[in-house]
C-alpha cells in the first residue's frame, strides 16, 4: 500500500486512507461512501492484475529462450514465424522491453497465437472456452449454495443429534477429497454403474449446436427455441458440476453450521424464546437470518475455488473448457495460453471479490470499511 500511495502522490492518499462509514438515515451518503468503496478497491485490482501478469511473464521467460516461450515446441518447424515473432515482440530485448510490447498488444485485444490449437489466435481460443467454463461454474455455484444452506440449516437445527453428526462425515469427506478423485467415484457410480447420466462432452454431438448470440452455448439455444441442445447441454453439465459442489459445499455447511449456532447462544434469542415464540420461529427468523451473513463473505472464496477447480473436472469429463485449454497450453508450452488465461482466471476472481463486499453491505448495512 506504501508503494501505490508513493506512486499516486498526496493528491490520492488521503482517499485511499480515509475511513469509509456508512450512515443508513442518510442513503444518499450511504451510496456515496458505496461509489467510493468500489473506486478504491477497482484501483487496487489494476495492481493486482498488473502483478499477476508481472510475476506470470518472468517466470514463463525464465524457462529458457523466449520464442519457445511464444510458439511452443514447434518453434523448430516454423522458422519464418520465428523471425515474425521476434521482429513483432522484440524477443531478442531486454525482458522489460519485451513486457512492454506484451501490455501494448494486450491493450489492443492481440493476445498472441496459440501454438497448441494450430496458431489460433488466443483470443479467439478464449472467445470459444470460456463461455463453457462459466456454465460449469454457474451451475456448480448453484449446486454448492443449495447443499451447503441446506446441510447447514439440517446441521444446526439438529445440533448433536445422529443428523448432524452424520452430515458432518459427509461434507469433510467431500472437502478433503480432490475434485479428480471425488469426479471418478461420480463417474464409475452414476455412469457405469447407474447409466444416468453421460460421461462426458458439452453436449450430444448429433445434436445442432446454437448459432452463436451471446457466445454462452445453453443461453444462446435458450434464446434460438433450440430445447433439444439444452436439454442435452443441461444433462452434460450435471457431472462436473456436482463433482465441483461435492468437494466444496462443505464450507458454507461448516460456516452457517457455526454460525447459526453461535446466534442461537444470543441475548436476543433468549428473549424471544422468554416470550414465548415458537422454536422453529425462532430458528428461522432469527438464528438463521443473521447466521446467513458469514455466508456472504465466505462466498467469494467458494466461487474462486469453483473457478480454479474447472481445471480438473474439464480433463476428467473432456469438457471443452478453458480448463481443458490450461492443460493443453501447459503440456504444449504454450506461453501466450498459458500468460492468458492466468490473467483471466485472475481478473474473475478479482471480480468475485468485488462482488462479494458489495453484496456484503446489502445484506449487513451496518458494515463500516476501512
Amino acid at each position: 500500500m506504501t508503494g501505490v500511495r508513493a506512486i499516486l502522490g498526496p493528491l490520492f492518499d488521503d482517499w485511499l486512507s480515509s475511513p469509509i462509514s456508512i450512515n443508513n438515515s442518510e442513503p444518499n451518503f450511504r451510496l456515496v461512501d458505496i461509489g467510493r468503496y468500489i473506486a478504491r478497491r477497482l484501483l487496487l485490482a489494476v495492481f493486482v492484475l498488473l502483478g499477476v501478469l508481472v510475476i506470470t511473464f518472468v517466470i514463463s521467460h525464465s524457462f529458457g529462450d523466449p520464442i519457445y516461450a511464444w510458439l511452443g515446441k514447434s518453434a523448430a518447424l516454423h522458422p519464418n514465424l520465428v523471425k515474425l515473432y521476434v521482429a513483432k515482440y522484440h524477443l531478442d530485448a531486454p525482458i522489460y522491453t519485451q513486457f512492454y510490447y506484451y501490455v501494448v498488444g494486450l491493450l489492443q485485444g492481440n493476445l498472441g497465437v496459440s501454438p497448441s490449437r494450430g496458431f489460433t489466435p488466443v483470443i479467439t481460443v478464449i472467445e470459444q472456452t470460456l463461455p463453457y467454463t462459466l456454465q460449469i461454474a454457474f451451475f456448480a455455484i448453484i449446486m454448492t449454495l443449495v447443499m451447503g444452506v441446506a446441510f447447514g440449516i439440517l446441521a444446526s437445527f439438529y445440533h448433536k443429534k445422529p443428523l448432524d453428526a452424520g452430515i458432518r462425515g459427509f461434507y469433510l469427506a467431500g472437502y478433503s477429497s480432490p475434485p479428480f478423485f471425488v469426479g471418478l467415484v461420480l463417474l464409475i457410480l452414476l455412469v457405469y454403474f447407474l447409466h444416468w447420466l453421460p460421461s462426458g462432452g458439452a453436449a450430444t454431438i448429433t445434436i445442432q449446436a446454437p448459432h452463436p448470440i451471446t457466445g454462452i452455448p445453453m443461453l444462446d439455444s435458450l434464446i434460438e427455441g433450440n430445447f433439444a441442445y439444452l436439454q442435452s447441454a443441461l444433462i452434460h453439465v450435471i457431472l462436473p458440476s456436482l463433482t465441483l459442489a461435492v468437494t466444496t459445499f462443505g464450507v458454507v455447511t461448516r460456516i452457517l453450521r457455526s454460525s447459526v449456532l453461535d446466534v442461537m447462544h444470543s441475548n436476543f434469542i433468549r428473549t424471544a424464546r422468554a416470550k414465548g415464540v415458537d422454536e422453529r420461529t425462532v430458528f428461522l427468523s432469527h438464528g438463521l437470518r443473521n447466521g446467513l451473513i458469514p455466508v456472504v463473505t465466505v462466498s467469494s472464496l467458494v466461487v474462486t475455488y469453483l473457478l480454479t477447480g474447472t481445471v480438473f473436472v474439464e480433463n476428467i469429463f473432456a469438457y471443452p473448457g478453458m480448463g481443458q485449454y490450461v492443460v493443453q497450453a501447459l503440456l504444449a508450452s504454450d506461453y501466450p495460453g498459458i500468460l492468458a488465461t492466468t490473467l483471466i482466471f485472475a481478473s474473475l476472481i478479482v471480480l468475485t471479490n468485488l462482488s462479494a463486499d458489495i453484496l456484503y453491505v446489502v445484506v449487513d448495512p451496518q458494515i463500516r470499511y476501512s
